[in-house]
């Protein structure tokens, strides 16, 4: 792919109005800001900046183009965002020779031929007659459900899958290995999901990135009830929800997600009318499903099969989500095996029981009060020695301070007491965390970010003292001081200063720091002002360096140089005076 249609592509993308597709934008100055998608913050430090076209997140360091945000907020590879956004921008890409395909792009390829032949030994091949009896019978499924959510069949013998994309599609036997539709065994390459039914897994763009495979009745081979795609370069386990790729739109209109644990609970929910429904594999959410889901609501209800309570990864997962900014609460099923049979058989009574859902802290102080039957003193001593961990896990203070006043009244005790018990808990956690900080923040001195300041001030100003010698002087930062040096052995005026233009002039190199300075400038300020404050300190930092020097000399008996380092040193604190009175 020519670099002149990158940049064709790049140029033609805004990326202000892209970013805005996945987060709540709001203007900032000249930038826009928004809270990170990359980390978890509840006070915006991700600016977006129209004239450099660029992200930078001041918090994480997350930084980048149209390009970059792609890849890293969509999992795409490159040439997907490029394909992406040349469909989006009108621009026709010349063709991709093969060897340009990805591994992802291969995969995904795979995985849609892998589908279609599922499918068809499902529906339509006798191999496949028994376990579709059994999906319409047994599970209660539909054609129609069957269809949507594309469930398929794999021979129970090893070779069908194989010689299919092997011989019909040229697919080589070591692709089908990369990609986790066959393993490699003694006897040769066999189809991993030989003799299951096969639930597609999709990302949320619809792509076909793996596969879950589950075991019928009738089996009695020593295997798991499930096994999955392995991580592949299409399929990371931790990044998918089962059904999202079809339920978004309802999530996202309805402003909350359900979640189960299973591909059926999802397909029984869905059908039963619960359309804003996702599955998670396992018990537990993950970081990367709790950011994804957060694209299209911040309100969840986790409806599980397993003992929640009891399930110290699960419990994880929803304390993660609410520090998220998600509000997290908990269904309880009751009488019923799981949220499949619930949703079959009886949806009237799982619409009461997702209406009255707990809020994850109330559900988790609940389970912890109902283990004892009285409240003596001791009882409450193991009661606290339980709740205070979970109340120290609340960063929200405004909900921990309702909570923590909750449980003193539970426990007939002063708020003061619980409030004692959480700092305890929270102060050798918070003194690791901040000599955490500390060792790895490394910050910028005043200097720093003074002379940054005037320098992108300068620039945005278009000011003529941008090529002002002793303004120019006052740059010591050596960054900055070889970036001011390159724009102005290139650029002779300052109503040339235009910010796209000193980027095509800039080395490599230079362009990700010389962007990042610009965009710490959401505002204009005051030039005047920026180069008083830098001027003070630079003779206050000179009037230091002297002091030393006249000690040095003084020690060696030099008055002559004393007398002459004496006389700057005056001559710099007059002026150091005078600025300080202007200022």
């Amino acid at each position: 792919m020519a670099n002149n249609q990158v940049e064709e592509v790049k140029s033609k993308t805004d990326i202000v109005s892209l970013i805005s597709e996945y987060l709540e934008l709001k203007k900032a100055g000249r930038n826009y800001k928004a809270n990170c998608p990359f980390h978890g913050e509840k006070t915006p430090s991700f600016f977006v900046s129209p004239e450099l076209q660029i992200f930078k997140c001041f918090g994480c360091g997350a930084s980048g183009d149209v390009f970059s945000f792609l890849e890293r907020h969509e999992s795409m590879e490159f040439s997907e965002a490029l394909k992406y956004l040349a469909d989006r921008v009108g621009v026709k890409l010349k063709l991709y020779k093969p060897h340009e395909t990805s591994q992802k792009e291969k995969i995904i390829e795979m995985n849609k031929n892998a589908l279609n032949f599922y499918q068809y030994a499902l529906t339509q091949h006798k191999s496949g007659e028994k376990a579709l009896n059994y999906l319409l019978k047994n599970r209660g499924l539909s054609l129609d459900q069957i269809k949507k959510f594309k469930i398929g069949f794999s021979p129970d013998f090893s070779s069908a899958l194989i010689e299919y994309l092997e011989k019909k599609k040229k697919i080589s036997q070591s692709d089908l290995v990369l990609g986790g539709l066959a393993v490699k065994t003694r006897k040769g390459v066999i189809d991993r999901f030989g003799g299951r039914i096969i639930f597609p897994l999709f990302d949320h763009r619809d792509n076909p990135v793996g596969f879950s495979g589950r075991v019928l009745p009738w089996d009695r081979r020593e295997a798991g009830k499930y096994i999955n795609s392995p991580e592949t370069p299409a399929y990371h386990k931790s990044k998918i929800l089962y059904g999202l790729n079809i339920s978004k739109n309802e999530i996202r209109d309805k402003g909350f997600a359900i979640i189960v644990e299973g591909e059926l609970d999802m397909i029984s929910t869905y059908s039963a009318g619960f359309r804003n429904v996702v599955a998670i594999k396992g018990s537990a959410l993950t970081e990367d499903q709790i950011r994804l889901l957060g694209r299209f609501c911040k309100k969840m209800i986790l409806c599980l099969d397993a003992d929640f309570a009891g399930d110290e990864a699960s419990k994880r997962g929803a304390i993660l989500a609410s520090n998220f900014g998600f509000d997290v609460k908990v269904a309880e099923i009751k009488n019923y095996k799981d949220p499949d049979e619930i949703a079959r058989k009886n949806p009237n009574e799982f619409k009461k029981i997702l209406s009255n859902s707990k809020s994850i802290w109330d559900f988790l102080i609940d389970q912890v009060f109902a283990k004892f039957k009285n409240l003596k003193g001791e009882t409450k001593a193991v009661i606290s020695r339980e709740i205070t961990p979970l109340l120290a896990l609340i960063e929200d203070k405004i909900v921990q301070s309702h909570y923590m006043d909750l449980v003193a009244r539970r426990l007939s005790v002063s708020i003061e007491a619980v409030e004692q018990e959480v700092l305890k808990e929270n102060k050798n956690k918070n003194s690791e965390k901040v000599a955490a900080i500390e060792r790895l923040d490394e910050k910028k001195d005043r200097r720093q970010l003074l002379e940054e300041a005037v320098f992108a001030n300068l620039i945005l100003s278009k000011d003529d003292l941008f090529f002002d010698q002793e303004i120019k002087q006052l740059i010591t930062t050596p960054f900055v001081k070889r970036t001011y040096d390159l724009i102005c052995q290139k650029i002779k005026k300052a109503n040339k200063l235009d910010i796209k233009e000193i980027l095509e002039i800039l080395p490599d190199e230079f362009k990700k720091g010389f962007s990042d300075i610009i965009l710490s400038v959401s505002e204009k300020e005051d030039l005047n002002i920026l180069i008083k404050e830098l001027k003070i300190l630079d003779i206050r930092q000179s009037l230091e360096k002297l002091a030393g020097e006249i000690r040095e000399q003084e020690q060696s008996g030099n008055d002559t140089e004393v007398s002459r380092l004496q006389n700057i040193f005056t001559q710099l604190a007059e002026k150091l005076s005078k600025l300080e009175e202007e200022s």
